[in-house]
């Protein structure tokens, strides 16, 4: 059997991509592609030590269509793990030279629904769209998705994400994309109603609320903030659902350093001068910063993300949180990655797992919670990704 897969972007969830999808004895190639080559050549140089598969390094600018379609020839799967502003460019690639496709996170909710509008060119083409299949989006999706499941009705459905971890760097610092957690932070939050549709709060950094996350991690604060998993999740689920958000639990510390930058226009996309010379104030900002690969071995604490899915079953009210746990120590002892970036990155290779094995034959452009949760949960498990599930029941009490 010949199944070629390209992992596009090899920072610290490409690596992650990479050193996963090796694994398995169905790959034939492995390319892992990158405008700078170097941590690419470094992470191949690890992995021909594990495997007999080839692994090829190629330098290619995700940006230019025709330079990413020129090493897709026979290749099955793109593992699209570079920033998301790239992903129009590698997915036309992708429609042109007939090859399945896979991305991690959308530029905006907006963006997101413009990629899945996709859909009939990709159906043309005879090949799978994944929209957003990282952790969150992603793992968060298809637990919510395994939750309304088991639900006769659903009701609301919120994604949270939250880490108790302490960091051995004394500088502003992010544990994945620093571009992208600038980004949505700073954005205007999104939520879904099923009256009124997409909806957005007029400032960043809206509704905190406590919320309790599974021990050791406990109460944290947490904000709505700009996310996928609202822009699809109520009208893929259906059952009555009624609202949707994500809500990230961020220290105090992150607030006020974000709301500096905010205030500075340092998060500003738009090109400035300075001393004769067109720079990027984000960039600026996230050139001074650690990348997220960097981090591995000085996170200490634990990681979670879930779906908690409020509904009915049999006459009663269901609550379900469904979730994944990592601790940031033990991750880096087994695998060599912090846990962020490793829940990140385990995903998708499940998502190319499947394909391989003939499980995901549709075409088309989709969100994650289309995909099946317990074939895709039990390979998930098998690469060492647990899942948990959280239930409570109480009576429904009508009133009269």
């Amino acid at each position: 059997m010949s199944f070629k897969v390209v992992v596009l972007g090899v920072g610290g969830v490409g690596q992650v991509c990479a050193s996963e999808v090796v694994k398995k004895g169905y790959l034939s190639e492995l390319v892992l592609a990158d405008i700078s080559t170097k941590s690419a050549e470094k992470i191949a140089k690890q992995l021909r030590k594990q495997t007999t598969t080839p692994i090829e390094v190629c330098q290619v600018d995700a940006n230019n269509r025709e330079s990413v379609a020129s090493i897709l020839d026979d290749v099955d799967v793109v593992l699209h793990a570079g920033i998301p502003e790239f992903n129009y460019t590698v997915m036309q690639a992708c429609i042109d030279t007939k090859t399945h496709y896979i991305d991690m996170a959308s530029d905006s909710p907006d963006d997101l629904l413009k990629q899945l509008e996709w859909g009939d060119k990709f159906k043309q083409a005879g090949v799978l769209g994944i929209m957003g299949l990282g952790c969150d989006p992603g793992f968060s999706n298809i637990a919510a998705r395994f939750a309304a499941d088991q639900m006769d009705t659903v009701k609301s459905i919120t994604i949270l994400d939250g880490d108790n971890s302490d960091v051995d760097y004394e500088g502003f610092c992010a544990y994945f994309s620093p571009q992208t957690a600038i980004q949505e932070c700073l954005a205007k939050p999104n939520y879904w109603t099923a009256k009124e549709g997409l909806q957005y709060y007029p400032t960043p950094f809206a509704n905190r609320d406590e919320f309790e996350f599974p021990e050791p991690i406990g109460w944290l604060d947490c904000y709505v903030v700009e996310h996928e998993e609202a822009v699809t999740l109520g009208r893929s689920i259906g059952k009555g659902c009624e609202h949707v958000e994500f809500r990230y639990a961020l220290h105090p510390d992150f607030v006020n350093t974000l709301k500096v930058l905010s205030y500075l226009g340092l998060d500003s996309k738009e090109p400035i001068s300075v001393g004769g010379a067109d720079v990027v104030p984000r960039d600026v900002v996230v050139t001074t910063m650690p990348k997220p690969a960097e981090l591995a071995g000085k996170i200490h604490g634990y990681s979670c993300v879930g779906a908690n899915v409020k509904g009915t079953k049999a006459g009663q009210n269901v609550e379900m949180f469904v979730y994944t746990m990592a601790n940031h120590d033990e991750i880096y002892e087994k695998v060599g990655f912090q846990a962020t970036v490793w829940q990140t990155g385990v995903p998708p290779v499940v998502a190319v797992d499947m394909i391989a094995e003939g499980l995901l034959t549709e075409t088309g452009c989709i969100p994650p919670e289309k995909i099946d949760p317990v074939p895709f949960f039990e390979r998930l498990q098998a690469r060492g990704m647990e899942w948990y599930v959280m239930k409570k029941t109480s009576p429904i009490i009508k009133t009269a």
